[in-house]
């Protein structure tokens, strides 16, 4: 069962993260550099159905589904669990937004400073950080790339991450998220919504269906068996899906069951991995401007690998900054039970010592 690899306390969940994190500064490489993906190598291999980015990003999303379901399964409080995600997602976010305003947005436009400064489209992408309404162009910035204009194009996908974890709330606050009957066929009808053309909120619908994925596998996780026969034949229906159709119609079955088996596989230990840190929301944030930058560099345009090779060991770094002293430290603060009151009587006995 894959509870009984749960008990076992060793997961690959930091290293698939990485792997995937990097996949998709791999095939933003080809935006940036030639301004579409239509010759990355998985557009190609799948005739067009997705992106190695893509694929990436429902990797993230079914782990964090799998991971956010069973972080509300083991917090104290709800209070608890929502600060933990705030903490994990905003600190670094604010940072990325601030840098990209005051940093790269001047040394990348078009125009002089004080007319940058001057626009009230420099102050709007502040709105970044807040997650919704998401702006992706700063006045003048990479105007001349291929990609014109668009700063950080990996923002998108942050404002459902953080709707998920609210949902997930809120089912566990109801004390629906234990019905799991009924969250089995909310996963059914989602998948299905996800496979016909709806008027509005496509994305949300298809992301959710994955996401919805890991939650079920958590809940089930008893039930579940953990089965070499199992990953293979999931192997097997996901490449007939990449060739023939509907590899985003079957992933959120075979496709997280794949993830999950190598999550928890034995025969290649690579759970020390996580304790150099956790890198992937790094490269995730970091990746596109940094990419634009040196597309910038070459014209606006360039080889798509040249990018990825000369980007990537930049990203690693702003990566590993960004976890050690930001992420890190912004994570410790969900231990901390703050009694205002009291830490302003503490602080005024301080002061009143000191003099």
């Amino acid at each position: 069962m894959l509870v009984d690899r749960m008990e076992g306390r060793r997961n690959h969940f930091d290293i698939l993260r990485f792997v995937a994190a990097s996949l998709v500064v791999f095939t933003h490489a080809y935006a940036i550099s030639l301004g579409h993906e239509d010759t990355e190598p998985f557009m190609l291999l799948s005739h067009g159905q997705s992106t190695l980015g893509y694929f990436s990003v429902l990797v993230f999303f079914v782990t964090s589904g799998f991971l956010i379901t069973m972080s509300f399964d083991k917090s104290r409080s709800p209070g608890y669990f929502l600060k933990a995600r705030i903490l994990r997602i905003f600190p670094a976010l604010i940072i990325i937004v601030a840098l990209t305003v005051f940093i790269i947005g001047p040394l990348m436009t078009s125009m002089n400073l004080k007319e940058y400064f001057m626009q009230t489209e420099t102050y709007g992408y502040l709105r970044a950080s807040l997650l919704w309404p998401m702006p992706y162009e700063l006045p003048g910035v990479f105007e001349g790339n291929v990609n014109t204009g668009i700063v950080n194009g990996s923002l998108w996908t942050l404002a459902y991450e953080f709707l998920f974890y609210l949902v997930v709330a809120g089912l566990g606050i109801t004390g629906l998220l234990y019905k799991r009957v009924l969250m089995l066929l909310m996963f059914v009808i989602t998948v299905i919504l996800s496979n016909v053309p709806l008027p509005f909120g496509g994305n949300t619908v298809e992301l959710f269906s994955i996401f919805s994925s890991g939650m079920v596998f958590y809940l089930y996780r008893k039930e579940i068996p953990y089965h070499g026969g199992l990953a293979l034949l999931s192997l097997v229906v996901l490449a007939l899906t990449i060739e023939y159709g509907g590899m985003i119609a079957a992933f959120p079955i075979v496709g997280s069951y794949l993830t999950f088996y190598l999550a928890y596989g034995r025969r290649v230990n690579l759970s020390g991995f996580g304790k150099r840190g956790d890198f992937s929301y790094g490269i995730y944030i970091y990746g596109f401007p940094i990419q634009q930058i040196i597309s910038k560099q070459f014209g606006g345009s360039m080889d798509p690998y040249i990018n990825f090779l000369l980007a990537y060991p930049l990203v690693l770094l702003c990566a590993y900054v960004s976890w050690h002293f930001i992420e890190k430290r912004a994570l410790q603060w969900k231990h901390r039970r703050w009694n205002f009151s009291r830490e302003i009587k503490r602080r005024s006995a301080a002061l009143m010592h000191s003099k």
